[in-house]
């Protein structure tokens, strides 16, 4: 046979054996193909998953929110990561997103805390356009309310409960204290009342306040409202600042 045609033959004959065993190994591939897809779905469903269950669910806020309402019910030292997500339906996850560990949510509730009782309640009352009485009779609604976060409630009652164990903790609350005092002491001077005079009355505004939930931790909204009458009656001394006018 020439070699030219010998030449022809031989690369037909490999064309034609190559097409035979693609057609011969197709479905093998294609099964292969078909495996790597169903390989990249599960897994990329897979990250899906992992996703959803690793992303931020909840607001920082939405978890001190949720361990406020826990420690109004139990003390600090019942609360637990694991139950908490339980409580506000998520895993944990979410939680450390924002939080490093226990004892970081804990100083995040103690310092929300310590911001509500003191700036966030002064700005309040004090944009009220009213005299000092009538701030001071907002400033006695507020403390006395069925909020478990209210100035004395539930979950105030426990920070003073771990404040006898923790120094830090002891610290902020009387820090807290005394910004209360200082703020009611301000607001009777407005009204009217020297110094020493005011400055009693921020105390015992204060202590009033306190002993009420504590003596009285489930009120109801008819008994806070009760409650509000005699403080304001005790605590709303106008006659003395008439008196300090005429002297």
């Amino acid at each position: 046979m020439p070699t030219s045609v010998h030449r022809l033959w031989t690369q037909h004959a490999d064309r034609f054996e190559k097409s035979d065993r693609s057609r011969r190994y197709a479905p093998r591939r294609k099964l292969r193909k078909w495996k790597r897809h169903v390989a990249v779905t599960r897994s990329a469903a897979k990250l899906r998953r992992h996703a959803k269950v690793e992303q931020p669910r909840l607001s920082r806020q939405d978890w001190i929110s949720g361990a406020v309402q826990k420690l109004s019910e139990d003390s600090v030292a019942a609360l637990r990561v694991d139950e908490l997500a339980a409580f506000l339906k998520v895993t944990k996850g979410s939680f450390y997103w924002h939080f490093q560990s226990r004892e970081d949510l804990l100083e995040a509730v103690l310092t929300w805390w310590r911001t509500l009782m003191t700036s966030e309640t002064t700005t309040i009352v004090s944009r009220l356009p009213d005299t000092g009485w009538e701030r001071l009779r907002v400033l006695l609604h507020i403390g006395l309310s069925t909020r478990s976060y209210a100035p004395g409630g539930p979950f105030e009652l426990t920070l003073r409960d771990w404040a006898r164990r923790s120094t830090r903790v002891a610290q902020v609350v009387r820090e807290v204290d005394e910004a209360r005092i200082s703020f009611a002491e301000e607001l009777y001077r407005q009204a009217g009342l020297d110094p020493e005079t005011a400055r009693d009355y921020g105390e015992a505004h204060l202590a009033f306040v306190i002993g009420a939930h504590t003596a009285f931790p489930s009120a109801s909204r008819a008994e806070i409202a009760r409650q509000r009458e005699i403080a304001e009656k005790l605590f709303l001394p106008r006659h003395l600042a008439e008196k300090d006018k005429n002297q």
